[in-house]
């Protein structure tokens, strides 16, 4: 007998892919006039744009793409829109190939835009995420619909789907299109693109992970036919070897530990990316390897992309409020434990700005309930 396994256990295994998984609770954010309102703005529709931000990561071009596969599969002539180049390690999704790059063709992507009679605008709160994009989004006369789940939302649309709450744009995504009687317009390819954002957007499920209804939703994905740990090889075990050299670097080189705040910084200037071949891309997630480091409760990288310009991303463990600090000081946001923001100048001058941080850090240390210190 196949496995060894009892009659009544084989019978119980079989039935798993064929399962009816419970749908999940929709969040008040995604409410039933709202669901309305989203059908009957599509009602007619034959021509829509998507547009995601910057550097666009795991959860915005995931989300992307797949309301990409529910609007082509509704008849809809639909295009997804990047200000900037996606960075490679995500160009396994599907459709990812056909996706327009602002950088690369402006005047045809102004021309897309302005012909949209609908504009998704995905997982970022504020138009000037998406660059030289904004005023051409502004200039349409198009419908506007906005989904996002970032904090200090500050955008206008016609239908605003935000939810801080939510662990990933791809999630409340997810709701939305399940509450508008769209969740089986998402076939294989877009459930792959949902599961790979709200995969990456939570470091693999390792924070701002423990929704039970974030589960529900994986396993009606996974009735789609999607194979997770085949996502998880691509997003987050394929390399190139500058990468992996890069990333060794980094972490040998460039880490530096501030002990008394149980903090790890590591700062990469312009040259040194330059020096290492770095593509878009290729540090994604490398501010989340310190907090492997016991002890180690907040992780900072800054990244110098040009001379005056710098990235900042920040992850924590506990109740540090990097959220906080990405607002405060560098002009961004994000969840509690994992925020980004930018600095404009030189790399030296943004890790003097660490330095009226860390008694911040501190501070929360002090009162913090983690208890890996």
């Amino acid at each position: 007998m196949a496995l060894g396994l009892p009659p009544e256990r084989l019978a119980t295994t079989a039935m798993i892919e064929t399962t009816n998984y419970p749908v999940p609770d929709t969040p008040h954010s995604v409410s039933r006039s709202i669901a309305r309102k989203l059908r009957r703005l599509l009602d007619g529709v034959r021509r829509a744009s998507i547009v995601c931000h910057m550097s666009p990561d795991g959860d915005a071009l995931g989300s992307s793409l797949a309301l990409y596969r529910v609007l082509t599969a509704m008849g809809i002539s639909t295009r997804v829109i990047t200000p900037d180049m996606p960075p490679r390690n995500l160009m396994f999704l599907p459709g990812a190939d056909n996706i327009m790059i602002g950088s690369q063709i402006p005047d045809v992507v102004e021309r897309t835009l302005a012909s949209a009679e609908v504009i998704f605008c995905l997982d970022f709160n504020d138009l000037h995420r998406v660059d030289r994009l904004a005023p051409m989004i502004e200039a349409s006369g198009a419908t506007r619909v906005s989904v996002d789940h970032h904090l200090d939302f500050a955008m206008e649309a016609d239908l605003i789907v935000s939810d801080p709450s939510s662990s990933s744009t791809c999630a409340l995504l997810y709701h939305l299109l399940a509450a508008s009687g769209l969740e089986e317009m998402i076939d294989r390819d877009a459930a792959i693109c949902l599961y790979t954002g709200m995969m990456t957007d939570t470091g693999n499920f390792s924070y701002n992970s423990n929704s039970p209804d974030l589960y529900l939703i994986i396993a009606r994905l996974l009735a789609k036919g999607i194979d997770k740990d085949d996502i998880y090889r691509k997003a987050w075990n394929v390399t190139s070897e500058s990468r992996l050299r890069l990333c060794g670097y980094a972490l040998a080189e460039k880490m530096e530990i501030i002990s008394d705040c149980h903090t790890a910084v590591i700062c990469l200037s312009h040259e040194e990316l330059m020096r290492m071949g770095y593509s878009r891309g290729d540090t994604e997630s490398l501010v989340n390897q310190p907090l492997a480091i016991p002890g180690i409760c907040c992780s900072i990288f800054l990244r110098e992309d040009r001379p005056d310009f710098v990235k900042v991303s920040m992850r924590s463990v506990g109740d540090i409020p990097v959220n906080r600090f990405c607002s405060d000081f560098f002009g961004g946001g994000g969840h509690l434990n994992a925020a980004g923001g930018e600095f404009h100048g030189s790399l030296a001058q943004c890790r003097s700005r660490l330095d009226e941080i860390m008694p911040l850090v501190a501070e929360c240390l002090s009162n913090s309930t983690t208890n890996s210190l």
